[in-house]
């Protein structure tokens, strides 16, 4: 019986059904970089930095152990997603497992549990949930991509919740999209809901298909869920899939973080070849097409568009580091440390940032995948999030020069 264990600690035994093969394939991809890391095409290019520095924003008890994505509301508090894939940390020391949870940080920094998640909201194959991506809705609800890939029997289990509010407090949980592969950002346009698929099909070394999906708010019901079906070569699409992105396979991981301006464009990081992708929108939503936006980068991870500066910020997960592109596509690398545990507020794995006023709000997942271009190379405790606080006079940090490949 083959086995492939991921750093987070869950287990996988790949001979007891066929889906898990699938993920076995996926995550044995990380395991086989080494003779290619040295070259990796889109490292460092024409980058210049770094020009500033993290610091220890706030430490976070156990109940938030991988702090993965956030949003804010319309009154400045932040709400951030916490999967708990380190529960393992705990087990070693004694502590008990935490269910998923989301938290909650207001604008003079109180943080407070907004919502734990419990079996009743896991599918019963699983028995689990692992909320990833996190955006509020239109109609003042909170909706989570819930990646169930990670569990034995999950593949194309994966779901969007929606976490339905009253008077700022969470109600209840409905799932409203069923059949995900691996789900990861959420952002809204609109009353239309767009979702990262990381992963809807995948060779290692050879190929990644990933993609964008788009729902409409009036179809996401708790009575009658959307239900994806699942991407196959050769056959149709499900009409919700947007977009579709296909990579070389060297990591197997594709379509990640996500983010949209003012004008309506959407801008898709690529996470495999270290690339953002911009998605051109008609006034009702309508694709009018996709190029390569930004490059240069190692891993992309999670991003958000700040009107104040008018600028994209997102992390790097291997490099350990946030980088701001301008609206022209071009890098400025903001921050990046070495390998750390992060208790003096140094980048640690960062999957996301959320922006506030002047100051970028990092979440440090502090994920391990044994690759040698992932700068990380233990998870470890303290839990964190680090800040990067943004000069008052911006003009160091434009850098047209820096990234010349990049299409406007």
């Amino acid at each position: 019986m083959t086995s492939v264990r991921l750093h987070y600690g869950t287990l996988f035994n790949c001979a007891l059904f066929n889906s898990a093969l699938f993920l076995c394939a996926l995550l044995s991809a990380f395991h086989s970089l080494a003779a290619t890391a040295d070259s990796h095409p889109n490292s460092h290019q024409n980058v210049k930095g770094p020009l500033l520095s993290s610091q220890l924003f706030m430490q976070l008890p156990n109940h938030f152990n991988s702090p993965a994505s956030a949003d804010m509301d319309a009154q400045g508090n932040i709400y951030f997603s916490s999967p708990n894939f380190h529960n393992n940390l705990l087990a070693q020391s004694g502590k008990p497992a935490e269910w998923p949870a989301i938290g909650k940080i207001t604008p003079d920094n109180a943080l407070s549990t907004w919502y734990t998640f419990s079996v009743n909201d896991a599918p019963k194959i699983t028995q689990q949930v692992a909320p990833m991506g996190i955006a509020w809705g239109p109609d003042g609800n909170l909706y989570v991509a819930d990646m169930q890939m990670w569990f034995e029997g999950g593949v194309g289990q994966s779901r969007i919740l929606r976490i339905n509010v009253e008077d700022g407090k969470a109600v209840d949980v409905d799932v409203v999209v069923k059949g995900l592969m691996f789900p990861n950002a959420l952002v809204w346009r609109g009353n239309t809901l767009f979702v990262t698929d990381t992963v809807l099909a995948t060779q290692a070394k050879e190929y990644t298909v990933s993609g964008l999906y788009a729902f409409d708010l009036n179809e996401l019901t708790a009575t009658q869920p959307v239900t994806v079906s699942r991407y196959r070569h050769g056959q149709p699409r499900d009409p919700h899939l947007f977009e579709r992105f296909v990579t070389d396979g060297t990591l197997s991981f594709g379509a990640n973080g996500l983010t949209i301006d003012d004008r309506g464009n959407l801008y898709t990081g690529i996470m495999e070849d270290g690339t953002v992708h911009k998605t051109v929108l008609s006034h009702d939503n309508h694709n009018l097409g996709t190029t390569v936006f930004a490059q240069g980068m190692t891993a992309t991870d999670g991003m958000k568009w700040d009107k104040a500066t008018n600028a994209i910020y997102i992390t790097d997960l291997f490099e350990n580091a946030v980088y701001r592109i301008d609206m022209h596509g071009h890098l400025t690398l903001l921050a990046r440390n070495g390998d750390t545990d992060g208790r003096n507020g140094e980048l640690d794995a960062p999957s996301e940032v959320i922006i506030r006023g002047n100051e970028i709000i990092v979440m440090n997942f502090d994920a391990v995948f044994r690759d040698v271009m992932m700068t990380n190379t233990k998870t470890s405790t303290p839990f964190t999030l680090s800040v990067i606080t943004l000069p008052a006079d911006q003009t160091s940090l434009s850098r047209p020069e820096s990234n010349p490949k990049a299409k406007p």
